[in-house]
This record gives C-alpha cells, sequence and structure tokens, in this order.
C-alpha cells in the first residue's frame, strides 16, 4: 500500500488513512529501552513518561480552535486559543502511562478513566469502572482515548462504542505500539464512512499478534512492567 509522508513539528509522521505513524529519533531511542527485556520497572516508566509528550503533541494538532485578540507590548494581534473541551480517556491501568505528557502540555485538559480488562480467554473487554465529567452540550467535545498497546482492538473498540453511545463524536486513539489486527479491527468497526472517521496515532505498527494475543515483538505486558506487578 502506498503512503504518503509530511513533516509537523519536526516530527516525521507517516499518514495511512487514518493511522499516523510518529517516526522520530527520541521516540525510537525510548521504545527500544522499553522493548528491552532486561529494563528495569523506573526506566520502563520513564521512557513511556518522556513518549507521552511527543504523542500528546500531535494527538493535540488536530484539535479546533478559534481566534482571539492579543495585546503585545507594541501592537494588537490576532492570535489563536484552544476552542474544544478535550477530555483524555486512559484505558486503566496502562493508559495512565501516557497522561502526563497531554496534561503538562494543556493543564486546562480534562482526566476521565475507564477501567477495562481483557479475558485471557476470551480475549474479549471486560468493564469495571467509568468516570466522565457532566458536559450537557457535547459538540465541542474532544475525547482523546489512551491506551498504549492496541493488540486485538477490544478495549479500544469497546471505548469508542461507549463514548459514541453517549453522543459524542469527535475521538481519537493516542497508542504507544500496536498489532496491524487492532488496526483492521478498529477500521472494520468504525471507519467505514467519514461520519465515524477514528484516528489513530501511534510510535510503531508492529509484526502480529501471537497465539495468545500478545503483540510481537512488542514489549510484554505495558501495565505489568509498569507497576512492578
Amino acid at each position: 500500500m502506498r503512503m504518503n509522508f509530511f513533516y509537523n513539528i519536526n516530527f516525521k509522521i507517516f499518514f495511512m488513512k487514518n493511522l499516523k505513524i510518529i517516526k522520530h529519533p527520541l521516540v525510537a531511542h525510548y521504545l527500544s529501552i522499553m522493548r528491552d527485556k532486561n529494563t528495569k520497572q523506573v526506566d520502563f516508566k520513564s521512557s513511556l513518561d518522556k513518549i507521552s509528550y511527543i504523542l500528546a503533541a500531535e494527538a493535540y494538532a488536530s484539535v479546533a480552535t478559534e481566534n482571539k485578540t492579543v495585546n503585545t507590548p507594541f501592537k494588537k494581534i490576532n492570535g489563536t486559543k484552544i476552542k474544544d473541551k478535550i477530555v483524555i480517556l486512559p484505558i486503566l491501568r496502562a493508559g495512565l502511562g501516557l497522561t502526563n505528557g497531554f496534561v503538562e502540555l494543556y493543564p486546562e485538559v480534562i482526566t476521565s478513566h475507564i477501567g477495562i480488562y481483557r479475558d485471557e480467554e476470551s480475549l474479549k473487554p471486560v468493564k469495571y469502572y467509568f468516570r466522565f465529567p457532566k458536559v450537557k452540550d457535547k459538540s465541542d467535545l474532544n475525547v482523546i482515548i489512551l491506551d498504549p498497546m492496541i493488540a486485538t482492538g477490544g478495549s479500544v473498540i469497546f471505548t469508542i462504542e461507549y463514548l459514541l453511545n453517549m453522543g459524542i463524536k469527535k475521538i481519537s486513539v493516542a497508542s504507544l505500539l500496536c498489532a496491524p489486527e487492532g488496526i483492521n479491527a478498529i477500521n472494520n468497526r468504525f471507519n467505514r464512512s467519514e461520519k465515524k472517521f477514528i484516528e489513530i496515532i501511534t510510535c510503531s505498527l508492529d509484526e502480529k499478534l501471537n497465539e495468545i494475543g500478545y503483540i510481537v515483538p512488542g514489549l510484554g505486558d505495558a501495565g505489568d512492567r509498569m507497576f512492578g506487578t
């Protein structure tokens, strides 16, 4: 499949339909640290935290803005401010590892949470927790789902459907790495028309899923390696 590419904020981004893969020396450096099975917990968490800033910068690049008058020390100019009400929605547990970059770059962001675990036999998602802000007008609501590992895509699909049923239209996903099977599952479920186009921003499209549903080469279980469990 032919892929076009462009440059944005000094990050090299490859774009393929709804999938953006960030190619950046620092991302490659820290992702290699995380992939190493001998990496200690503290270094794993630190590397994920650093990558979260680059992911956040790219995820925020598509939010809506509006004009704002700015009085500089010398003259009045037309500036810009964020128009969207942005909510990040980390999928517990591992999604928490991506929150720092999103909060630090835009402190006005609202942090929601959804708890999902994957049944090891059926590989299907099971929800056990959900907290979301009470917002009556959802027209300017922009939700970014945070999930470091998109394997089968089940957790992300479940979360997207949950948000769509709430009446939320602007939804995207930020992920550390993903498997082709997961991306295909998301596209088959949602991206058949422009009305339900879900953008996915990631740092790596890995080879495949193994027989037990883990990403290869991957990095193991992100939640376990992050929290030392």
